[in-house]
């Protein structure tokens, strides 16, 4: 049998699909054929061409059948199809361009070659030059008299990479274009539907995407991805519930679907469901522990829950995987300064104003911190650089008045008050602090009217009800004080401060019983203050309770031994109890401490008083 018959042998047993078997000594007949093609023949194209087909095609050998087609066309350099098979086996070892080339020398051969336009096609789209991809599969179309059906598919998965590609780009318009295309050679292209639905969403055509991810969920109710746009659309709607149960979805289908994970987390953060969303961004994490923003997310969840340590840590883990997020600086700057670090807060902030010098929040954040090391005019400095980016940033006046008011520049605080709430007309906060610094220029009725309207914007204003009890006091209206006090109790029955303010209106309306019980409650809440014991014990004295009197006015001079009032209010206990002895050592002891102060009138006129009880 001569050469070419054992290359038609070998041809019927392709024909026959007899590629079973691995190399020798189990050789494929076909192979066989050829291989003895060659033995007889060494100079014979075809049989090496044939040869590396099966090396290539059914044997996944690419580098013998690679060296295969080499021999083919060293022996004849027109052989186009060696060249595009050769072509076909550089592509399965992802060497894209050397696949080019060959398909290039190929056409130049032969110009009607569709398969190589269609290899051609694939490595172009495998080094995502979409463009070329695209016009090599159209070409192949248009030579080839029998259209294969994935033909038409690498068509649509070109058009459709080249859309993903122009929507990265920024080119969203061109992407909705390339989307279409790629249906309309592909009508069934859930994928493709489902793409379209997220360049709608960022559009802000939500119905839209909604619809498209509705399509793309009729050709594959398994597509997990659309389940989760779809969420993203309906989150964006504002429709939390659909969100939720999209992403549930998603979930069920894929429980490794980190984005779900995240966005189900946002959704429910927004839900002020924070231990939930908690649980979803460690899940999330779980999957991907370099996702950068979950860590942010979970920060900002953990500093509402006052997890200010957990905050920073999450905010820690997100500048370690990238240093330039300016606005996690402010983020953790927050934080620290909530625990009390106050000079980590201003680095953070510092880094911040590095990372972007026309951020007025960041200035504002610094100016925040400097405030509470004492550092006002720094305060200031900053809130009227936030101001020259910014000069409607009302939290930046808001923040100066402030600083001001702890200068005492109380008019400046007042206009920095006036101009926020100009800004935000239901800034409480500034209403409440415009009346503290009306208060401290004497301006009382101005105050008190500035606290009225804290209060009808927010009604659980603690800070107002206090202030304008404070005020009322100030004014000798004490039934309004001790309501003002009684609301402020309301909303915080644990603060010893509001207790003892009553007590001291109802001190002034001769309710002593009544300021007992008050300084009572004070002292079980805070037993270090000296003053609301010496204030018990005048209630008690004025009540004749002597013994109780002494006995408070013992724990008050405990606690302040210096205290010249003392000494003076439990010599007269002493004195009502008959004991003139220690009476008269009280009275001496409240003598010493004025001299010391230097008050020679208070001090001349005890020592007449002793003199006198002698």
């Amino acid at each position: 049998m001569n050469a070419e018959e054992l290359l038609n042998q070998g041809l019927n047993y392709s024909l026959e699909g007899d590629y079973q078997g691995a190399m020798p000594p189990a050789t494929p007949e076909g192979y066989a054929a050829y291989t003895q093609a060659i033995k007889l023949n060494p100079n014979y194209p075809e049989a090496y061409h044939n040869r590396g087909i099966i090396l290539s095609d059914q044997l996944k050998d690419y580098r013998s059948a690679i060296a295969d087609f080499n021999r083919a066309i060293e022996i004849n350099p027109n052989f186009a199809t060696a060249y595009s098979q050769r072509g076909n086996a550089r592509y399965f070892l992802g060497d894209y361009e050397g696949a080019i080339a060959d398909h290039n020398q190929a056409l130049q051969i032969d110009p009607n070659l569709a398969q190589s336009y269609h290899s051609r096609g694939n490595a172009y789209f495998a080094l995502e030059d979409y463009d070329k991809a695209i016009a090599d599969y159209i070409q192949t179309i248009e030579m080839s008299t029998q259209l294969a059906d994935n033909i038409n598919i690498d068509i649509a998965n070109a058009y459709h990479n080249r859309g993903v590609a122009r929507f990265e780009h920024g080119d969203h318009q061109g992407a909705i274009a390339d989307l279409q295309q790629a249906l309309q050679w592909h009508p069934h292209f859930a994928a493709a539907y489902s793409n379209r639905g997220n360049i709608h969403h960022i559009l802000g055509n939500y119905h839209e995407a909604i619809a498209d991810h509705n399509q793309a969920l009729q050709l594959d109710p398994n597509l997990a991805e659309a389940y989760h746009n779809r969420g993203n659309a309906y989150y964006a709607l504002a429709d939390y519930q659909s969100a939720i149960a999209n992403f549930n979805r998603a979930l069920e289908i894929n429980p490794k679907f980190a984005g779900a994970y995240y966005n189900r987390g946002l959704v429910l953060s927004y839900l002020k469901e924070y231990h939930r969303a908690i649980e979803d961004f460690n899940q999330a994490l779980k999957l991907n522990p370099d996702d950068v923003q979950a860590y942010c997310e979970r920060g900002l969840v953990r500093s509402t829950l006052e997890d200010y340590q957990g905050a920073i840590a999450d905010y820690d883990r997100a500048l370690q995987e990238n240093p330039t997020l300016a606005l996690v600086y402010g983020f953790r700057a927050n934080a620290r300064r909530r625990l009390g670090d106050y000079q980590g807060a201003i680095e953070d902030s510092n880094r911040l104003l590095q990372l972007n010098p026309n951020l007025a929040e960041g200035y504002c954040d610094r100016a925040a911190a400097r405030r509470s090391l004492g550092d006002h005019k720094g305060a200031i400095k900053d809130y009227d650089q936030a101001l020259q980016i910014n000069d409607n940033l009302a939290a930046a006046y808001y923040g100066r008045g402030i600083a001001r008011e702890a200068l005492q520049d109380l008019q400046g605080a007042i206009d920095d008050n006036t101009q926020a709430i100009e800004l935000v007309p239901d800034f409480s906060q500034a209403y409440c602090n415009r009346g503290n610094a009306r208060r401290l220029l004497g301006d009382e009725h101005g105050a008190i009217a500035d606290y009225n309207q804290a209060l009808e914007i927010n009604p659980n204003l603690i800070e107002a009800y206090y202030n304008r009890g404070s005020t009322r006091y100030a004014l000798e209206e004490y039934e309004s004080a001790i309501a003002d006090y009684t609301q402020a109790l309301q909303i915080n029955p644990q603060s010893a401060a509001f207790y003892s303010d009553r007590a001291n209106a109802r001190y002034a309306l001769e309710d002593y019983q009544g300021a007992i019980e008050d300084y009572s409650c004070a002292i079980a809440i805070d037993p270090s203050f000296a003053e609301d014991w010496y204030n018990r014990g005048r209630s008690r004295s004025l009540l004749k309770d002597l013994q109780g009197a002494l006995k408070d006015l013992n724990q008050a001079l405990q606690r302040q031994p210096n205290w010249a009032s003392a000494y003076i209010l439990r010599a007269d206990v002493y004195q009502n109890l008959g004991d003139s002895q220690r009476a008269i050592a009280d009275f001496q002891k409240s003598a010493e401490l004025y001299y010391q102060e230097g008050n020679i009138q208070y001090y001349q006129q005890i020592i007449q008083l002793i003199e006198q009880l002698k």
